[in-house]
């Protein structure tokens, strides 16, 4: 068996174990103590920069615009332990010279240092880094600005268009009222080539502009986007004519103008392809509604079903007015006598208000010096209301009057007349 080496046998006593451990501890404590006394600087960093405006200025209501977040620096010194505790929240960086603040505008103000806390055993050694911080100072507002789409170009085929949506139509602004001022417009600024039929979708930046078309970057100012999704549909597009379906129109009646007369449409490729001659009805004109004056009448465009994912050009007019002249016409007033039209086979028919109707009657003047009630023609026709009449008892059915001129006087016609109650009473099999 071998013996123990002597470095062994000497730490496998406990005394000495203990004699050792004391001195290592003297030691680290002396070094320690040696360095906590020692004097170190140390810079401070993230340290929130301090704005109070004057009375003056508050009750002007004024507000600190900044045009970002940043912090300042500042260097302290002394021993070890004091400034290694030290945190941003012991020390106050703030701006100097705000009794100068009497005026809505930008301010660029000396800072400067100071402690805060409890903890005072450092010094400040250094000037504030930065030295200065700009700021605006003004009172608050707000406003929404609608997006311009107009500068954002699609170059699409001869005979295509494309429609521009967006994901937001307005964009919102805050902050110093002098910067909101300035800002006029707001625009998405593009150029884009869509490739095929297919929708493309693009996330495009929002630029800004002064009221001469200078673009301003936003400073002092939120604005809630800063870009929009914009999406850009291509389809073939078609200018038509308007026209409208005419009802009760005597001879020789004057043309009917329509303004506009024409406008684009652009929808899918099987859906234009059916508009037949170019040409759209897109509403009923009854002269049975006209007196003799000169009319300028209102209508919607109003696309028919077949055309139903189509769209009017956006910079077309969405209304068009029926202009028509009537007030070279002359007018007179016939009693006429009403009958019914009826299948005699299954019903009789009896109008229950009177047998004849007053009748205000419009023509050229050299004609209507000539009507007379015996060229007139009122009839009750319920030939074309089977589903209203009963086989088994009499009802009563409200029938709309047909008038009826004879050939000579085909260039009248007839205003507005009440629809008339018939009993109709079905014939014993």
């Amino acid at each position: 068996m071998k013996k123990s080496s002597f470095l062994t046998r000497l730490f496998s006593h406990n005394f000495v174990l203990l004699i050792i451990s004391f001195l290592l501890a003297f030691i680290a404590w002396f070094i320690i103590n040696a360095n906590s006394e020692t004097e170190t600087n140390v810079t401070i960093s993230n340290i929130p920069i301090s704005i109070t405006l004057p009375d003056t200025a508050l009750d002007k209501g004024y507000q600190v615009f900044r045009a970002d977040d940043s912090t300042a620096s500042v260097e302290v010194s002394g021993n070890r332990v004091s400034v290694g505790s030290l945190t941003p929240s012991d020390i106050q960086v703030f701006a100097n010279q705000v009794s100068t603040i009497d005026h809505a505008d930008e301010y660029s103000l000396p800072l400067s240092a100071k402690k805060v806390g409890i903890k005072t055993n450092y010094n400040i050694m250094s000037s504030v880094t930065p030295p200065t911080v700009t700021f605006f100072a003004d009172k608050f507002k707000e406003k929404d600005l609608p997006i311009d789409k107009s500068q954002m170009k699609v170059v699409v085929d001869s005979g295509d268009y494309s429609e521009i949506t967006m994901s937001n139509d307005t964009v919102h602004l805050e902050g110093a009222a002098a910067k909101v001022d300035e800002i006029e417009y707001a625009m998405i600024v593009d150029t884009v080539k869509p490739e095929g039929s297919s929708p493309i979708t693009l996330q495009e930046s929002l630029v800004f502009y002064d009221k001469n078309k200078k673009e301003i970057t936003l400073k002092y100012v939120e604005a809630d986007i800063k870009s929009v999704e914009v999406t850009v549909t291509t389809q073939p597009k078609k200018e038509i004519s308007l026209a409208l379906e005419i009802i009760n129109e005597p001879q020789n009646a004057p043309a009917v103008t329509l303004t506009p007369a024409k406008v684009s449409v652009y929808g899918p490729a099987e859906q234009i392809d059916t508009i037949k001659d170019n040409q759209v009805i897109i509403g009923t004109l009854d002269y049975g509604t006209l007196t003799n004056t000169a009319h300028k009448i209102p209508y919607d465009i109003s696309l028919p079903d077949s055309l139903k994912d189509c769209h009017i050009i956006a910079d077309s007019e969405e209304t068009v007015t029926a202009s028509l002249d009537l007030s070279s016409y002359a007018s007179t007033t016939l009693t006429v006598p009403v009958t019914t039209k009826v299948d005699t086979a299954k019903y009789s028919a009896e109008i229950a208000s009177g047998t004849t109707v007053k009748l205000t009657v419009y023509g050229p003047a050299s004609v209507i010096k000539r009507i007379a009630a015996k060229y007139v023609t009122v009839v009750a026709d319920l030939t074309k209301m089977a589903d209203q009449l009963d086989e088994e008892k009499t009802v009563s059915v409200l029938v709309p009057l047909t008038v009826t001129f004879a050939d000579q006087f085909k260039t009248c016609w007839a205003y507005h007349t009440d629809p008339v109650n018939v009993n109709v009473t079905p014939k014993t099999k």
